[in-house]
């Protein structure tokens, strides 16, 4: 979290999602193109009521960003080309 910022969920809520969520996600995802034709998942959007989380598997993990649902379509567009960069 950014600082000066407040989140919409607790740290201990973002960390066990985090754990698990995005492994399961992505694997779910993958399974619409088995054979790999459409090739690796890239990101997944979350979109809840208030925020949105982009998650993106990056160098054995995943990273995840979130921002305001209002504001998400726009930051996401923006940072999604610098992630793919890393």
């Amino acid at each position: 979290m950014r600082p000066g910022l407040t989140s919409y969920t607790p740290e201990k809520d973002d960390r066990a999602f985090m754990e698990f969520g995005p492994q399961m996600m992505t694997g779910i995802a993958e399974r619409l193109s088995t054979a790999g034709g459409a090739g690796k998942v890239q990101s997944l959007i979350v979109n809840l009521e208030k925020d949105a989380v982009l998650l993106a598997p990056l160098r054995g993990g995943y990273l995840a960003i979130s921002a305001d649902r209002a504001d998400a379509p726009a930051v996401f567009k923006d940072v999604e080309p610098m992630i793919r960069r890393l």
